[in-house]
């Protein structure tokens, strides 16, 4: 009879959570350290500029090629910005707001990042970076695959914050989604008042309590779950967060997105845990009106614009204590065609760059000077295999054992990268 009315009372709403507890895992593999090392990824989607973000102006042959094939697109040397570590790249100066990061060695940057038989497809191209396997589309998230290896002290070790699940996190190690994890409660019948519906929230807690789970097992832990997710989130709504050190975020998607990041991956005001968070930075795929009048105005310079300011947020608000065992990872599925288009713009092109950025971060510059793979008249072809990044940053900066690290990259033998310390 309890379970009835409580299957009734709970059934119809889970949905609207938007978000599920995290289920049990199989034999978890020990993290190798004592400290709770975080990890928050951010994706570029679309497609980002490589090529306009880290120019090749230490090779004179190469800048002469990609000013040629970039008439109206190409960045003038003069308004680049310079690496204190190497002379071959200078970086966009949209990128702006983190020299400091950049400068003071918290940044690492990996250019001509790819894989195998590079696609140029939105889908199968994110796929592949998601799931960590250049061969497989549809399966599980890479991150997720390591939290379900693995264990950790948090109840809630990865987060996603958006409306739906990336494939990144998606996998058989469940991992809660939403915009505001501190306003997700338990679903309330509609015409209540608040007084009922403090009492209806509380009836069904002292159902799940009383319930009789036999045979029901699963039911009991996602319930569990889910009450405790309640609980451990009510004091992180992000509509009265207020970020530390004078931080400022951005009302864009994104400034939102990373400032409840920061709110989620913080232990105050109460312990967490979260090792994982995840978001994303949509509209990278700029065929058309890259650039606005000048090379370093327009679409993709906004993008990079706003990127920047949400990193310089975000570390800002995580203060340098925590940014010591936290890092961001910034990917994208491809980069740019090197030459222009007819209408501003670039196409589907071969590598992308991704940048790290953070405590355990080395603030090298890799894949230039004899590395660099060189111009092709469509592409910049690429060097470092994204899952050896993926695999240094389980390593050296997560902590992971081999064991965990086989299953969220399988099938792979990693080479060494030199963007994290």
């Amino acid at each position: 009879m309890l379970r009835r009315h409580f299957l009734k009372a709970f059934g119809g709403g889970l949905a609207a959570t938007t978000a599920l507890p995290l289920l049990a895992r199989v034999n978890p593999a020990p993290r190798k350290g004592g400290s709770v090392r975080k990890l928050l990824v951010i994706f570029q989607r679309g497609g980002s500029d490589s090529l306009n973000t880290l120019v090749p102006v230490g090779d004179s042959t190469q800048y002469d090629y990609y000013r040629e094939r970039r008439p109206n697109l190409h960045i003038p040397q003069g308004d680049l910005l310079s690496f204190n570590n190497t002379s071959f790249f200078g970086y966009h100066p949209s990128l702006a707001p983190i020299a400091d990061l950049i400068s003071g060695g918290k940044a690492s940057f990996v250019h001509a990042v790819g894989y195998p038989n590079m696609t140029t497809s939105h889908f199968a191209g994110q796929a592949f970076l998601e799931t960590g396997d250049p061969r497989n589309r549809r399966g599980s998230g890479w991150i997720n695959r390591y939290l379900h290896a693995s264990s950790g002290p948090g109840n809630f070790r990865g987060l996603m914050v958006d409306h739906n699940t990336s494939q990144m996190m998606s996998g058989p190690y469940t991992i809660p989604v939403s915009r505001n994890f501190g306003g997700l409660n338990m679903p309330i019948p509609g015409g209540m008042s608040g007084t009922d519906q403090t009492r209806y929230r509380q009836m069904v807690r002292d159902l799940a309590e009383d319930a009789d789970y036999k045979g029901h097992d699963l039911l009991e832990r996602t319930t569990d779950g889910l009450l405790g997710m309640f609980d451990a989130f009510q004091d992180r709504n992000v509509n009265n967060y207020q970020p530390a050190n004078g931080a400022t975020y951005s009302e864009s998607g994104l400034g939102k997105s990373l400032k409840h990041a920061a709110q989620m991956l913080k232990e105050n005001p109460s312990t967490l845990n979260v090792e994982a968070v995840m978001v994303n930075q949509a509209n990278y795929d700029h065929h058309g009106g890259q650039v606005n009048g000048s090379a370093i105005q327009g679409w993709h310079a906004g993008l990079l614009r706003d990127l920047a300011n949400g990193i310089k947020a975000f570390t800002t608000d995580l203060g340098e204590a925590q940014m010591q065992d936290t890092l961001i990872l910034v990917v994208s599925e491809f980069g740019r065609t090197v030459a222009e288009n007819g209408s501003l713009g670039t196409d589907h092109g071969g590598s992308s760059l991704a940048m790290v950025i953070g405590g355990t971060a080395t603030g090298q510059v890799i894949n230039g000077g004899g590395l660099w793979p060189g111009l092709t008249p469509h592409r910049v072809p690429w060097v470092t295999d994204y899952r050896s990044l993926y695999w240094e940053i389980l390593e050296r900066h997560m902590g992971a054992s081999s064991q965990a690290i086989s299953q969220a990259i399988p099938n792979f033998t990693p080479q060494a990268v030199g963007a994290v310390g």
